[in-house]
Order: structure tokens, then C-alpha cells, then sequence
């Protein structure tokens, strides 16, 4: 016969297991039925919050729509632009893409600029899969600008811009989601057939351009700081000298914001702080920007998956 003792000891030894294994029970219940991640949780380049090239392209095969109106416009201008483009991942390290901004009166504002395509850019990147590794990520591009037709001469300064970069980036593991990055560039202008006048503190013959700066992913927040200088000292037919801050804020929109539609919905914050031949000048605004993969858009999406744009 087992003892009393015996059988006390037993159960204590079956209960202990059970002890340990409760409290788990509840934190790995919550883990199941917290929503899935979307399947990019990184930020990319967003003109005017976030202006550098990163060295990571597009999934292979994958062809990505990018809407980008600026509302800023509608108190700004008497016309709204609405920058719309394409960005396909040939293969594991090869993406290019191709932008063309068109432009139409809001009727908010006099005046009557028309309607019209403000310029088209085209931009092709190669990633480096074993130089550097395993500690750093580096890529090599070149961003192409045209201005075309006759749009509002406030809309561009008239040239054409070639600008080759290569760049390299960190992740720093000790902070999830923190990229260090260096972007070194090139900027070669000249002159186009569409009419236009250069802004303030904008370098007006070649230059030559690094930029040192970090974004840091916290899905769905994105915190990003740009430190550009700039100088046509080197390439130049001038001896100017610019230095530019960029800090910004992006955040990826809940679908229950977006009316459940499929894709990709940011907003961004960005200031800007440039030193240069002009003196210093400043300023700030809001964007809005759209992704969408092109097979959700002809239907072929997978079903049931709304977390993954």
C-alpha cells in the first residue's frame, strides 16, 4: 500500500509543473491572438519627410504603386500636385522605378495654371549582397530628373538632374529597428527647355553631397534625422556650401482610418533647417503616401490576409 506520505510527495511533483505552466498560459494566449504584423514594417524614402535613398530594394518580382498627393498644396498653391509612381523589385537586389507628378487647379485658390505633368523621375538601385557583410548593407543608384512641358515656373527650377550615390547602412541590434546610414552622392545639372527658378538656399550648378543620419523603425512609428552637407566647391562652377537638418515623423495608418482599404497608408511630419549662401531658412509640412502591390490591385491579393499590404 502506498503511503500516505508517499502519495502527498507524488502529488505535490504532478501539481508543480502545472504551477509554472498556468501563468504562461494567459501571455501565450495574448500572443496568438494579437494582430499579425504587415509584412514591411520599414520605412522608405518619402520626399520631403525623408529624403534619403536606404540601401535595402524591393522584394523580387514585386511591383509596388506609390501614391503621394500633397495637400500642402491646397493652401500653398493654387494647384495640387499628386506625384504618382512605380517601384519593381527585378530580382534580390536590383529595383528601379519610375515617377511622373502631374499637376491641376483646386479651384481654391486664383488663378489658372491648368493641367498638366510637372516632371518625370526614374531611379535605379543595386544591392551589394556580400560586400561588407555581414555588418553592413550597401547600394548603389542613380536618381534621374526631368522637367517637361510648361508647368507654374514655382513647380521646378527649370534642369535636368543626374545624381549617382552609393550608400551604407547598419543595423544596430542592441535597438531593434535602428538603421545608421551614410549617403554620399553626386548632383550633375543642366539645363532643360522648361522654364523655372531655383529656391532659396539650392545649389545652383553641380555639387557634391553627403549625408549621415538614422531612421528607427517602431512599427507603426517611424522617427528619422537627416544631416546633409552639400557643397558645389569640388564639381562646381561656384564655391557654395550647405548644410541642411532633417529631423521627421511618419506614421503607418490603422486600416480602420484608411475605410479597410488594401495597401500601404502613411502620414509624415518633417521640419527642415538649412545654412547656406542665403542665410538660414526653415521650414515644415505634412505628407500623405499610398503602397499598393500591384497584384492586390488586379485581385489577386492573398484572401483573408488584411494585415499585409
Amino acid at each position: 500500500m502506498i503511503s500516505l506520505r508517499f502519495r502527498s510527495r507524488l502529488a505535490a511533483c504532478l501539481a508543480a509543473p502545472l504551477a509554472f505552466a498556468l501563468p504562461s498560459l494567459p501571455a501565450q494566449t495574448a500572443a496568438a491572438s494579437a494582430p499579425a504584423l504587415p509584412r514591411d514594417t520599414e520605412l522608405h524614402k518619402i520626399d520631403g519627410i525623408f529624403n534619403t535613398d536606404l540601401p535595402k530594394t524591393e522584394r523580387k518580382n514585386t511591383i509596388r504603386v506609390i501614391v503621394h498627393p500633397r495637400f500642402g498644396d491646397l493652401t500653398r498653391r493654387n494647384y495640387l500636385r499628386v506625384p504618382t509612381g512605380i517601384r519593381w523589385g527585378i530580382n534580390n537586389h536590383t529595383e528601379v522605378s519610375a515617377t511622373i507628378e502631374p499637376y491641376f487647379a483646386h479651384g481654391l485658390k486664383s488663378g489658372a495654371p491648368g493641367t498638366g505633368i510637372g516632371d518625370l523621375q526614374f531611379g535605379a538601385k543595386y544591392a551589394w549582397h556580400e560586400w561588407l557583410k555581414p555588418d553592413y548593407d550597401t547600394s548603389v543608384g542613380l536618381n534621374l530628373f526631368f522637367p517637361v512641358g510648361r508647368p507654374p515656373v514655382d513647380l521646378t527650377n527649370g534642369f535636368n538632374r543626374y545624381s549617382p550615390y552609393i550608400v551604407i547602412g547598419k543595423k544596430i541590434r542592441a535597438h531593434p529597428g535602428l538603421t545608421v546610414f551614410v549617403n554620399t552622392g553626386l548632383n550633375f545639372l543642366s539645363r532643360s527647355s522648361t522654364p523655372g527658378f531655383f529656391q532659396a538656399n539650392e545649389a545652383r550648378s553641380n555639387s557634391f553631397a553627403i549625408t549621415p543620419g538614422f531612421v528607427w523603425d517602431r512599427y507603426p512609428w517611424h522617427y528619422t534625422f537627416e544631416a546633409t552637407y552639400e557643397s558645389t566647391s569640388l564639381i562646381g562652377r561656384d564655391n557654395k556650401q550647405f548644410l541642411t537638418l532633417r529631423p521627421g515623423l511618419a506614421w503607418d495608418l490603422p486600416r480602420k482610418l484608411t475605410f479597410n482599404s488594401n495597401g500601404r497608408w502613411l502620414v509624415g511630419f518633417g521640419y527642415r533647417l538649412t545654412l547656406g549662401p542665403d542665410g538660414t531658412t526653415s521650414g515644415s509640412g505634412g505628407k500623405i503616401r499610398g503602397e499598393f502591390r500591384l497584384k492586390r490591385l488586379f485581385g489577386r491579393g492573398a484572401k483573408g490576409d488584411p494585415a499585409k499590404p
